[in-house]
């Protein structure tokens, strides 16, 4: 995958929108580099327009947008454009002329048909232009008549066919966009043809060429080419074509698997009609020979593959012809037209987008064409943009998809095209503008419409909309078309749909300037249908008065409106402010949030006007209706504004010297009442009393009725209610008013409360009269020492709001105030126990109370004491209004816990106290839990009335000389208040006391306060590790560990409210720091010289080891240290950095610290510095920190400096874009460090900076970036360009001679091992059989052994000393290994260790001495103790599939030796199962894919599952999804080539099942056994026992066997002995005879027709002629072809029994004159090779014999071009690497595979379990790495871009339709591995996943639909 590829392929995979916009930004970069690159460009991005995913589709657009912008302008009537034209032209037939020597003879003939061509072409296209659609053809009458709609997909709703013909404007449409997608190809046509009309002979039906890359993608929707074109009229010629289509659909589909593809549109309808005429063009057969000719033989049971070369497409040198004629647009123009129409909304809104972004810039150059007049081209462009708007409109009638986000629609489709529109408008003429606005005007007002379409409205003034927007120009120059918007919004605002209504106040906004300079005399009217507007909306779910009303708010801020209000109001007293501005009130409690928000938008506005006479409408109510909002409004964002309007409105009245005090006196009582109403606990609530609300009309509520959640309204005076009818809204607000905390939540309560509260002490702060204020203090000193925890709590709220709002005026409190409220204050803060148990808790009190009596109870009953005995508890509880001193509270239960207890248990009978001791401890326990959650509720309330009394007093006296009390209040609740509101409220208060103890000099204190609050701050271990508990980890990285051990599960709930306490604690710690940091700024060190000294100085004891080993508090300090500047460094003040900058160097012993901890906690903190100041910090990366990772001798020092980079990216995110190339390689030489924990953070971390890398190069340089680390990057970003794209990777020149002649693909192999080597990593070859990979190992081993002997002659350094290299290989291929070695490489020495324990043990010395080592997995297995004293420099694990069960004591063995380098070579990396792969890597890159549990959770259980026929889409989608995360994850380690794209040489390989019937003897032995033991297997297989398993095992065996020969299954054991033997002697007839196995006559036959044993065919029949034996064989040896027969055979069997009745039976007795070999598990493994040997270099030796086990692996056997296959594997792996023995690099022959299969039987449905298995392997390795080009270093930008579901922080996405892009698994075509396989999803399934991508993100709307931004990019 080329960088081009991975750029286009983050559009879609992009994590965030950064990365998707910043791929798509430089896709635009490239297209203004290589201008001539454009449309291939927009080919690989037109796909991703018809994404289901929203941000795909966006990301797409922008790219496509920024490719066109990049695009110079067509004009082919500039003199420029000509010119250019002309010397093309004559470079082209320079060019033909000296490349071609037929074309100097036949030139100008060419030349005329070229000429004859084009001008054919420039009519067509004149024509085409005829045939635009115009505004004259558009009705809205018949477009909504014809009944067509375009909906989310597909309709079933069918055309009225009397509507839907060519004349009509909508089968105008059909007709061009099926002229564009041809039938085959079109997804759904606008609806279905019920017409006979619907197609006619105008209509091309088109044909398309195969064999070409660009053509064959002509349709990202399209997975297989089109039929290509036939040039010929036979029958038999256009099957065979059609066929040979379906197999190269197939072959395309297999080769861009799990991609989506680029089409080629550089094609229009014009030159596609062209071609579809075969006009001037001789299309040939040959010229549509596809590139693979693959032929389907003998009633499709025979293929053939074979190997041919294309020649150039027509069609593209036809493209060639025309290029330059007409605009390069025009082809995905008409394609982005034809999907306008799509059934799917998705596509229609690509579509949409496409258009918008081409037209916005290109919209000139559409229609024209080279060689026409500069009058013809313009009104040829005017016709083609008037055709594009007309089909707008047509959409804005037809589309009907809306999307309901949250409480609105949006139109995706009708906003998109609008907005396309809009891009159309700036190049169209005035006329046409005028037409578009009639026509969008007939739309919105449908005058003789009978039954209006709402739709169709709303897609007129859409367009409306973004016109006025536009072109506002000509409708300022246009009186009259400003009056027909007028009309349009008022009819719009007087509509009854909500959607029409809003967009038409969107209409109006954007030129309301305009509207108000220009039509004073509207004004009125349309402000009385605003003011109107809000009156008559009366549905609670009115979307559209947000809309409205910022409508009204945009047009009050202009003056002259302001005016026209003020005339109409003096002219009628209903139009004045004061009547105006409360029909606003009604909607400040409407239940649409963004309404709520818009109505207090609107009064902001309205309070923004200067001129005091418009402030008549604030009063009394209006300010009550306010504070209400305050006390009830739950939404933190309308809360905060409704803030904001309060005191607004405070400052409007007091500059404009309204009686505060009048005011607010009459409403404080209700208010302070309603505001100090109790909190509650859960289902003991507190009810608001309502009476004291007012309603907008000012009158009450009633009381709280709990049947009627909406309450009584009081009937009022009919006259004077005009307000809405309150019975019709919802009351969003009751369970609220009825305190309900468990609907609410206290947090959300107390956020209310406190908001309001500091509203009122801001109101009093404001008022004059000290009588007043006196009046309204007595009261809150009143609610201070009330018995109710909330009123006491709110009420210091309120005086602490009061003082501070008096301070930042510069006022002081009354001192009269202060005398009042210090007392009581002061009295709770010293005397604590002062605080009386709050009536809100009393239900606690009760329940333990309860408690208390249920365990007296139990005494009375279980244990039989006497009643007597029991004392008597107080009835009344602490806190109840009539509790006395000796009411029952926490002490009276607590005695009864411990004295009464015991002294009540004394009483009991022993056995009594026995049998009820259980009961009474759980009575016991009862108690004390309740008695916990009584404590807990009350100690919570109380803090927070300290910390609120600690903050009034402050507040109001300031600092105090008892600090004592203050302080404790003050901190407690930082670090233990659960409510975030209350925290902040205390934060922001030791804040402030910090700053003034500071200022009158009190330091002692305020360094006490500072150091507390870092001793908080490192108080969550998860955050700040404990030194004292980390101490013992020295040698692991803690990162990889959890902080916490495992917790024990009795201690879960302690431990769980631990972390929780912690947490807030260090939060509070955390907002008083940062709120002290931000009161400091640069002066924070200066003022706060404590903090410095305990965030710096600590950091020098992390070199003193041994201090810090002694006293473990000074460990202690320097995590502290870091921890407090990690948190408080982001938000320092710049000024303040080069304190930290300067100390860097300080870190560096902490990343070498022999402590874990200290190498954690410094790289985390130093994590924080760069992801802050990273230009600074990364020149400490670069020099000091990097370096250690290279650090061969100290793991420490490695560990600390992986876990710093580790932290680095994961704390910089896309931040760290522009110094990732630093990171890159020394992380990934890393990836096969000696230690286990430094290799899995450097794969992990890895696979998160390695996606970035595509976007790096076209990031800016940060303005700070240093020289240095610039000049350094500039050469990292050259190396890592070599090491990413293959073409710069300089060809691995072999330093060694090897005695053999390299093909171009097997250097390239070399060139990838040789990558893999220099840069440590390790990887997979898995060629096809056949192709070399020994050889390609042999290579790069002797080169290393040779690089490594040099650098040790010159460096002498260890890190080069000599190495031996270990391949571990199948027995059978030692003998392999050794003969290729010496003969490839004759200077290596070899050593094979094999053999028996007496052979080895003297080989163990030589070992150290050898160059290579070979030995077989069992001896591995068996002397790993020996084998892993010595370090490797390769180990090398050939058919390397082996260890592909991680528990097998094998794959232990071969995992424990130690090597620079590994390397697996296996023919089929994945046989039977997705989680092999793991154990693979598991042997190259332990940690790389996680553990064994971690894969097999993310990638094996979602494939397997995915698999199965009968899951949910879903989990489908599942699968596709790991499917394709495992291919970028794992495929840059593995290259594969497949035979048939390396070698253009090899001959075709033909397979070919071989059908026989049973015998019957075989039928009676089957019958027989299949009918008794179907039922013992069906219970089997449901039951769960090992043995039952193992039984249906040896079911299958037995009918397999039975298959093969009835002698395999018949043995003097069997149950049906006697019957079978006396069933062959009525038969005079052998077990063994042949004619009871039809496979052997099947094989006899097969060997026959292949000229094996023919002669003895011949003596057979001659037989009565009476030669000898002898004589035959002699005459045999005479004849010229006896010596050697025309084909030789491999014959494959499983099982040695089966040969040896293969030898026996049939090819003694039968054909003795075959000579044979044999190789199977009894021949001596040294024998093998030798055998081999002979049987390729003696080619009389017509058989030889195999078994699959031994033969199928790594064998050359070139020597044979016949594969019989007499049994078949389980696993279908094993057979295709045996076929492979034959078919590989050597053969020159046809290789005929025969796979003899026993009909009706267990054989023939194995097969279907054969295309699971080889699903998968092709899966994950199949043609996507065909080549270095493809593969390789490449797929590195691609790795690991995996969602970060794996770390649990990824949400799901929206869902793939298709991952891949192919149909079906199937069997192989040819015999290989199938490359085609479905991973997505299609059809039902695809369908209703595809729903749940509908509903988008609210944000993702109003980002793509706001105006404002969108027409910034017009201008």
């Amino acid at each position: 995958m080329s960088r081009l590829d991975r750029l286009v392929v983050l559009l879609e995979t992009g994590s965030t929108p950064f990365i998707r916009n910043t791929a798509a930004d430089q896709l635009s970069d490239l297209a203004k580099a290589h201008p001539e690159d454009t449309i291939n460009l927009l080919g690989r991005v037109y796909p991703y327009l018809k994404s289901k995913k929203w941000e795909t589709r966006i990301s797409a657009a922008r790219a496509f947008g920024g490719i066109v912008n990049n695009a110079p302008l067509w004009d082919p009537n500039s003199e420029k454009q000509i010119k250019l034209e002309k010397d093309a032209e004559q470079v082209f037939v320079k060019e033909e002329i000296e490349t071609d020597p037929i074309v100097k003879k036949e030139f100008p003939e060419d030349e005329i048909i070229i000429k004859k061509e084009q001008d054919e072409e420039l009519q067509k296209l004149t024509k085409n232009l005829s045939n635009l659609i115009n505004f004259d053809s558009f009705s809205l009458h018949e477009l909504i008549k014809c009944g067509t709609k375009l909906l989310a997909s597909k309709s079933d709703d069918t055309d009225r066919e009397d509507y839907i013909n060519d004349v009509t404007l909508l089968g105008r449409i059909k007709r061009h966009r099926s002229s564009i997608i041809p039938k085959e190809e079109t997804k759904s046509d606008l609806s279905k043809e019920s017409s006979p009309n619907a197609h006619t002979k105008e209509e091309p039906i088109i044909k398309q060429e195969p064999g070409t890359q660009q053509q064959h993608d002509n349709l990202a929707s399209a997975s297989t080419s089109p039929a290509p074109p036939t040039g010929s009229n036979k029958p038999v010629s256009s099957a065979r074509l059609k066929a040979m289509q379906r197999r190269k659909a197939k072959a395309n589909a297999k080769n861009g698997a799990n991609k989506i593809r680029s089409v080629d549109i550089s094609q229009s309808s014009l030159s596609r009609q062209m071609i579809e005429n075969g006009e001037g063009m001789d299309i040939d057969s040959k010229d549509s020979t596809p590139q693979f000719d693959v032929t389907s033989q003998q009633g499709g049971n025979k293929l053939v593959v074979e190997t041919k070369s294309s020649e150039l497409s027509p069609l593209l040198s036809q493209q060639n012809k025309v290029a330059g004629l007409i605009w390069q647009f025009q082809g995905v123009y008409e394609l982005l037209l034809a999907d306008l129409f799509d059934d799917q909304w998705e596509i229609r809104h690509g579509a949409a987008l496409g258009l918008r972004e081409l037209v916005k810039k290109h919209g000139k150059g559409a229609g024209r064409v080279m060689n026409k007049t500069l009058q013809e081209n313009d009104t040829n462009n005017a016709a083609t943009l008037e055709d594009l708007a007309v089909r707008i409109c047509v959409i804005f009638v037809l589309d009907r998809f809306g999307d309901y986000v949250s409480d609105t629609v949006v139109a995706p489709v009708r906003e998109s095209a609008a907005q396309t529109l809009a891009a159309l408008l700036i190049h169209l003429n005035e006329e046409t503008v005028i037409r578009i606005f009639h026509c969008l005007n007939s739309m919105v007002l449908q005058k003789d419409m009978v039954a209006k379409c709402w739709e169709a409205k709303h897609g007129g003034i859409l367009g409306v909309r973004y016109l006025v927007s536009v072109r506002t120009d000509i409708l300022l120059a246009n009186p009259e078309m400003f009056d027909d918007v007028v009309t349009m919004v008022l009819s719009g605002l007087k509509e009854s749909d909500d959607d029409v209504q809003s967009v038409a106040a969107l209409t109006l906004t954007p030129i309301a300037s305009q509207f108000v300079t220009t039509r004073k005399n509207v004004i009125g009217t349309l402000l009385t249908v605003i003011w109107d507007c809000l009156v008559n909306l009366r549905d609670d779910l009115s979307a559209s008065i947000g809309s409205v009303m910022d409508l009204l708010a945009k047009l009050c801020s202009h003056k002259e409106v302001i005016e026209i209000m003020q005339q109409d109001a003096n002219e009628n007293k209903e139009n004045s402010f004061e009547n105006l501005v409360p029909r606003l009130f009604p909607f400040l409690r409407h239940s649409i949030t963004n309404v709520r928000k818009a109505v207090l938008r609107t009064i902001l506005e309205f309070l923004s006007i200067e001129d005091s006479s418009t402030k008549a409408w604030i009063n009394a109510k209006t300010l009550r209706l306010v504070y209400q909002n305050l006390l009830v409004e739950q939404n933190i964002d309308v809360l905060n504004l409704s803030a904001q309007v309060y005191e607004k409105l405070l400052l409007e009245m007091n500059n404009n010297k309204f009686n505060i005090d009048v005011i607010f006196t009459k409403q404080s009582k209700s208010l302070l009442t309603l505001t100090m109403t109790p909190i509650g606990i859960s289902r003991h609530t507190y009810s608001m009393n309502t009476t004291l609300i007012m309603r907008p009309s000012g009158e009450m509520l009633g009381p709280l009725n709990d049947d009627d959640c909406r309450g009584k309204k009081r009937k009022p005076d009919e006259s004077t209610t005009d307000i809405p009818i309150e019975d019709l809204k919802v009351n969003i607000d009751s369970p609220i008013y009825k305190g309900d905390v468990m609907l609410v939540g206290y947090d959300k309560l107390i956020g209310m409360r406190c908001a309001a509260s500091a509203a009122f002490g801001k109101t009093l702060s404001y008022m004059q009269s000290e009588e007043t204020l006196l009046k309204i203090f007595e009261a809150i000193s009143g609610y201070l020492k009330s018995c109710h925890a909330t009123s006491v709590l709110l009420s210091a709220f309120i005086v602490e709001e009061y003082a501070t709002a008096l301070k930042e005026r510069g006022l002081k409190p009354n001192e009269k105030i202060v005398t009042l409220l210090s007392g009581s204050l002061n009295k709770v803060l010293q005397e604590p126990e002062s605080l009386p148990h709050f009536r809100e808790l009393v239900p606690t009190l009760k329940a333990v109370r309860t408690s208390c009596l249920q365990l007296f109870d139990v005494f009375v009953t279980a244990a039989k004491l006497s009643p007597s005995r029991i004392p008597q508890i107080p009835v009344v509880v602490q806190g109840e209004a009539e509790a006395g001193p000796g009411a029952f509270g926490l002490e009276t239960a607590e005695k009864i816990c411990n004295e009464t207890f015991v002294k009540l248990k004394k009483h009991l009978s022993a056995t009594h106290r026995l049998s009820a001791n259980q009961a009474l401890e759980d009575a016991k326990h009862r108690i004390l839990v309740a008695m916990e959650e009584s404590r807990l509720a009350f100690t919570s309330r109380a803090n927070s009335i300290f910390a609120g009394f600690a903050a009034a007093s402050l507040a109001l006296a300031g600092v105090p000389k008892k600090l004592n009390p203050i302080i404790k209040s003050l901190m407690e609740s930082v670090k233990s208040e659960e409510t975030l509101v209350l925290q902040k409220r205390s934060v922001f208060s030791v804040a402030r006391l910090v700053q003034q103890l500071i200022e009158v000099g009190k330091k002692g204190a305020s360094d006490k306060i500072v150091k507390n609050l870092c001793a908080f701050l490192c108080v969550d271990t998860s955050e700040v590790p404990e030194f004292h508990h980390n101490v013992i980890f020295k040698e692991n990285i803690l990162s990889l560990r959890k902080e916490e051990a495992q917790i024990d599960p009795t201690d879960a709930a302690a431990h769980e409210r631990a972390v929780r306490e912690a947490k807030i604690k260090r939060n509070g710690a955390l907002m008083t720091l940062d709120q002290l940091v931000h009161i400091y700024g640069p002066k924070l060190f200066d003022q706060v010289t404590k903090l410095k000294e305990m965030m710096i100085e600590p950091l020098r004891y992390l070199s003193k080891t041994e201090e810090v080993s002694q006293d473990e508090l000074k460990g202690q300090s320097v995590i502290d240290a870091l921890g407090i500047l990690r948190a408080l460094f982001p938000k320092m003040d710049k000024e303040l950095y080069p304190e930290v900058i300067d100390n860097l160097d300080l870190f560096l012993p902490g990343l070498q610290s022999e402590y874990s901890v200290f190498r954690y906690s410094t790289a985390k903190c130093l994590a924080t510095i760069c992801s802050v100041v990273p230009a600074k910090a990364f020149i400490f990366i670069v020099n000091s920190v990097l370096p250690m990772l290279k650090n061969a001798g100290d793991v420490k020092q490695r560990q600390g400096a992986i876990e710093t980079v580790y932290h680095i990216s994961a704390a910089m995110g896309a931040s760290i874009l522009p110094y990732v190339m630093f990171l890159i390689v020394p992380v990934m030489g890393r990836m096969s460090d000696s230690d286990h924990d430094v290799r899995v953070l450097a794969a992990t971390t890895f696979a998160s900076i390695i996606k970035l890398v595509p976007l790096e190069a076209g990031i800016p340089d940060p303005e700070d970036m240093p020289q240095e680390l610039l000049e350094g990057r500039d050469r990292e970003r050259d190396f890592i360009q070599q090491m990413m794209d293959p073409t710069k990777i300089k060809s691995f020149d072999l330093p060694v001679t090897i005695k053999a002649t390299l093909r171009k693909y097997q250097q390239e192999g070399v060139n990838w091992l040789a990558f893999l080597n220099k840069y440590h990593l390790h990887g997979i070859l898995c060629d096809d059989m056949g192709l070399g990979k020994t050889l390609q190992t042999i290579c790069i081993v002797s080169s290393d052994h040779h690089i490594r002997e040099e650098n040790f002659k010159e460096t002498g350094s260890a890190e080069y000393r000599k190495l031996p290299s270990l391949v571990i290989c199948p027995p059978s291929l030692i003998g392999h290994w050794e003969q290729e070695i010496n003969q490839y490489a004759p200077f290596m020495k070899v050593l094979v260790y094999a053999g028996s324990p007496s052979i080895r043990i003297p080989l163990r010395g030589q070992i150290p001495d050898a160059d290579v080592v070979v030995t077989s997995y069992d001896v591995c297995r068996n002397d790993v103790e020996s084998l892993t004293k010595h370090d490797y420099n390769y180990c090398v694990l050939d058919e390397g599939h082996i260890i592909k069960n991680a528990s097998s004591k094998l794959s232990k063995s071969v995992k424990r030796v130690k090597a620079e380098h590994r390397l697996i070579l296996s023919g089929t990396p994945i046989q039977n199962n997705v989680l092999e792969l793991w154990s693979l890597f598991d042997f190259l890159m332990p940690g790389f894919l996680g553990t064994e549990k971690v894969f097999h959770e993310k990638f094996a259980k979602p494939i397997a599952a995915s698999r199965n026929s009968k899951t949910s889409s879903k989990e489908q989608e599942a699968g596709a999804l790991a499917m394709e995360s495992l291919h970028k994850q794992v495929l840059p380690f593995m290259l594969r080539r497949l035979k048939e794209d390396v070698l253009s040489d090899l001959p075709p390989k033909i397979i070919q099942d071989y059908y026989c019937e049973l015998s019957d003897l075989q039928k009676k032995l089957y019958k027989d056994f299949a009918k008794t033991q179907k039922e013992t297997i069906k219970t089997d297989v449901q039951g769960s026992e090992k043995e039952g398993k193992t039984h249906v095992f040896q079911a299958l065996q037995y009918m397999r066997k039975l298959c093969n020969h009835p002698a395999l299954v018949m043995s003097e054991q069997h149950p049906k002995y006697a019957e079978i033997n006396q069933f062959l002697i009525s038969r005079n007839t052998d077990l063994r005879n042949i004619e009871h196995a039809p496979k052997l006559l099947s094989l006899k036959n097969l060997l026959l027709e292949c000229g094996i044993g023919s002669q003895d065919s011949e003596y057979n029949n001659n037989v009565s002629k009476k030669k000898s034996l002898q004589q035959q064989q002699q005459q045999q040896l005479i004849s010229a072809d006896g010596v050697i027969s025309e084909h030789r055979a491999l014959i494959f069997c499983q099982l040695k029994d089966m040969l040896d009745i293969v030898e026996n039976e049939l090819l003694r007795k039968y054909l003795p004159s075959v000579t044979f070999m044999r190789l199977d598990g009894s021949t001596d493994p040294r024998d093998r090779q030798s055998i081999v040997r002979k049987f390729n270099e003696d080619p009389s030796i017509d058989v030889l014999l195999l078994t699959t086990k031994v033969g199928g692996l790594g064998l050359n056997l070139t020597g044979a071009d016949t594969v019989i296959f007499v049994e078949h594997d389980w696993n279908p792996m094993n057979d295709l690497q045996a076929m492979d023995r034959a078919h590989r690099l050597g053969q020159k022959k046809v290789v005929n595979v025969y796979r003899l299969i026993t009909k009706d039987t267990l054989e023939e449905k194995i097969m279907g379990l054969q295309k699971f298995k080889m699903n998968i392997a092709s899966t994950i390795v199949n043609q996507q790495n065909a080549g270095l080009q493809s593969m390789d270093t490449n797929q590195l930008l691609d790795l690991f871009d995996v969602d970060d579901t794996g770390n649990g922080a990824k949400v799901e996405e929206p869902v793939k339709e298709e991952t891949d892009t192919n149909g079906g698994g199937g069997a192989s075509t040819n015999g290989d591995i199938p490359d085609d396989i479905t991973g997505g999803l299609t059809g039902k399934a695809a369908g209703a996943v595809g729903e749940l991508a509908d509903l988008w993100d609210e944000s993702q709307y109003e980002e793509e639909y706001n105006l404002d931004n969108f027409i910034k990019t017009l201008k």
